[in-house]
């Protein structure tokens, strides 16, 4: 939503409430004197008339809603359609407290005629600020192209032979229009006295007319060509004199002066604005201060203000810049109504449609000119280079495309293929495997070893150790020689599932002093044969803790598998759907960046300002004084970056509170009442109160 639209809105229902304040402070003698009437109240002893209701239904097709603008041929076509002229209007003083209904209805058709000029006014006040919106904001683009041309000579050899087509045929162009001129005027070159001589000849004699008409065509086509060798002589030496100065001299000075007319056009606009956002339809600041009838002046002289700027704001060959456009568009409106008594309605009424018919189409059509003529080059002059490099290596791609036409389908296929495995194998296959691992019970887990091989390991073991210690029980017991009881070998046994062996390393470290009887006894072999049944058991039961632990992460190394294919796929894509999806997606991504960027412009117009620099060097003195206030044209250019901005907001902050806010600190951001120390304090209260949503 445009801040035009608001504007609009705003004094649309101020108007509404002037009219109301002043038709119920007109006193009217009713029919009754009992019954005193307000003119909110005024009615007629017969029904309406079809003047008032038609003039009263157009009202309200002009009065501002939340819909958009009217556009100006349905402006246009309602002011025709309401007929206001002098014909139909009563141009004498009405006097309403003969209360009749002639009076009465005479005063109404008077009335709502002004109305709806009025509201006819606002909408074409609304139309004409969102054209030198329009128009303004894409300005700047041209101008930063400009610099760039002009930051080095690299870019400026660059837009040379980019425009270097349309320069040499503007060029040729010159020379035949001169050529022609000169030919029509009758220089011919190489004709002499003879020419003279038949030419009289043809005078004196008539007769031979027929004769000179049916001359040979090659001797004029000679002379034609003559005249085209000398001025493209006569040009050729006037560019070569002027390019001794500097190769880039020509070049250079056409930039330069594209640069300049694009910024008075810029300046101009953003003048235009401001002055219209500042003098126009200004009703007063409090509704005390408009007295009966003042609003019609006020919309007298708004009409004429819009008339003026609409005829002058891009006439930039004519006026010298934005101080001598003010000056122009004031000298016509300061007028009001005072020496017309507001009788000049049906004037007005002609002038708004003479402004939305004629002028308005001009100024947009004029503006799109200097536009075309000195903005930044189209597309085609772009890139005329590269298409044409590629036209010209198309036979060559072709051939390369037809003898390669296997080695090109087999990249194609095995692309595919490619995408289709990294797709099953890399997506696919890992979100299988994790849906399989939260869908898996505890019987159907996948381990490293079985549970049950390590529990008959272990019970093996304990079986081996208790029957050694019962086979020595002195190795079992310290010195013990009797049979070994039910709670000593239940003690063994649980020593063992704890991994205490001492039976068999005792009879082992005996055996190891005299091996050779251990060997012929067995019983070292024995002990080894257990400590080899300890060792596997130990092993197992490491395994066993190794296979635990890959069970409690075995969705964090599926999602970890699964990680890679995703990040490939979302980025790819991403880089789709900003290379292809339109620029509503890279105004998304956008948005965030350019409300930064756009915050800085509005600072350095605030801060770069004559009104900023005098409040900073006279502090608070100057406050409220017309010199803490930004110009027309500061104004223009602030406005229209508050409009950018509120458009980006859609795509960043919050619907509901935030984005009400954010608008309300804009609006004061766009009001100079306050001054410009105050906006530059919005300025920074936007930067920290959003800066949420817009880092």
């Amino acid at each position: 939503m445009s801040f035009v639209a608001d504007q609009v809105r705003a004094i649309d229902l101020q108007l509404d409430r002037l009219h109301l304040e002043q038709l119920s402070a007109l006193p009217l003698s009713a029919a009754s004197d009992a019954d005193p009437t307000s003119t909110r109240d005024v009615s007629l002893a017969t029904p309406p008339s079809p003047r008032i209701l038609k003039l009263q239904g157009i009202i309200k097709s002009l009065s501002s809603t939340s819909s958009t603008l009217l556009t100006p041929q349905q402006i246009t076509s309602l002011l025709s359609a309401a007929d206001i002229s002098a014909a139909n209007l009563n141009n004498n003083p009405i006097s309403v407290t003969a209360h009749t209904d002639e009076n009465v209805e005479a005063y109404l058709e008077h009335e709502l005629s002004w109305l709806v000029v009025s509201k006819a006014a606002i909408q074409t006040y609304g139309v004409i600020l969102l054209s030198l919106v329009d128009a303004t904001l894409p300005l700047s683009d041209d101008i930063y192209y400009w610099d760039e041309v002009l930051s080095s000579y690299r870019y400026t050899f660059l837009y040379s032979l980019q425009t270097s087509p349309w320069r040499l045929y503007n060029f040729a162009k010159e020379v035949y229009h001169d050529a022609r001129v000169r030919f029509e005027r009758g220089e011919f070159i190489g004709g002499g006295d003879d020419d003279d001589d038949n030419s009289s000849n043809v005078i004196r004699h008539p007769e031979a007319a027929a004769a000179a008409t049916a001359a040979s065509l090659s001797e004029t086509a000679q002379r034609f060509y003559g005249l085209i060798r000398t001025s493209w002589h006569e040009r050729s030496l006037s560019v070569f004199n002027a390019r001794l100065v500097s190769p880039f001299a020509l070049i250079t000075h056409s930039i330069h002066q594209k640069h300049g007319n694009i910024s008075k056009l810029r300046g101009m606009q953003a003048s235009a604005l401001g002055v219209l956002m500042n003098e126009g339809l200004m009703f007063g600041q409090d509704d005390v201060d408009i007295e009966k009838d003042d609003w019609k002046g006020v919309v007298e002289r708004s009409i004429v203000l819009m008339d003026n700027v609409v005829r002058n704001v891009s006439n930039i060959q004519e006026l010298g810049g934005v101080e001598q456009f003010e000056d122009l568009v004031f000298m016509g409106s300061g007028g009001g109504g005072g020496g017309s008594e507001f009788d000049d309605v049906a004037v007005l009424s002609n002038r708004l449609q003479e402004m939305l018919r004629g002028h308005l189409p001009r100024q947009e059509l004029l503006s799109r000119e200097i536009l075309r003529e000195n903005g930044r080059p189209s597309w085609i002059v772009r890139y005329w280079i590269p298409m044409a490099a590629v036209i010209l290596s198309s036979g060559t791609l072709l051939r390369l495309l037809v003898n390669r036409q296997e080695a090109i389908h087999m990249w194609i296929r095995e692309a595919g293929e490619t995408a289709y495995e990294f797709w099953d194998n890399w997506v696919v296959d890992p979100l299988k495997r994790i849906i399989s691992t939260i869908r898996t019970g505890e019987d159907q887990e996948v381990a490293l070893m079985s549970r049950e091989s390590l529990i008959s390991d272990r019970e093996s073991l304990e079986r081996m150790v208790v029957e050694f210690a019962i086979d020595n029980p002195s190795a079992a017991l310290d010195n013990a020689s009797a049979p070994l009881t039910a709670a000593e070998i239940e003690l063994i046994r649980e020593n063992v599932k704890q991994g205490d062996l001492t039976p068999v390393l005792r009879v082992y470290e005996q055996d190891m002093k005299k091996p050779i009887r251990g060997a012929v006894t067995g019983e070292l072999l024995r002990s080894l044969l257990i400590q080899i049944q300890k060792t596997k058991v130990d092993v197992e039961v490491a395994v066993s803790g190794i296979d635990n632990m890959l069970k409690s992460q075995q969705l964090l190394f599926g999602m970890l598998g699964l990680t890679p294919g995703v990040l490939i796929v979302v980025g790819t894509t991403r880089w789709i759907r900003n290379a292809w999806g339109g620029r509503s997606g890279v105004k998304k991504s956008e948005a965030k960046g350019r409300m930064v960027r756009i915050l800085r412009h509005i600072d350095r117009i605030l801060s770069t300002s004559a009104a900023y620099r005098a409040t900073k060097g006279r502090g608070a003195e100057v406050r409220g004084e017309r010199s803490s206030i930004l110009t027309f044209k500061e104004h223009g250019l602030l406005l229209c970056e508050i409009h950018v901005l509120r458009e980006l907001a859609g795509y960043v902050l919050p619907r509901g509170v935030v984005m009400k806010e954010f608008l309300e600190d804009l609006e004061e951001m766009g009001s100079i009442r306050n001054g410009v120390r105050a906006q530059r304090g919005v300025v920074e209260r936007v930067r920290w109160a959003y800066a949420k949503w817009m880092n």
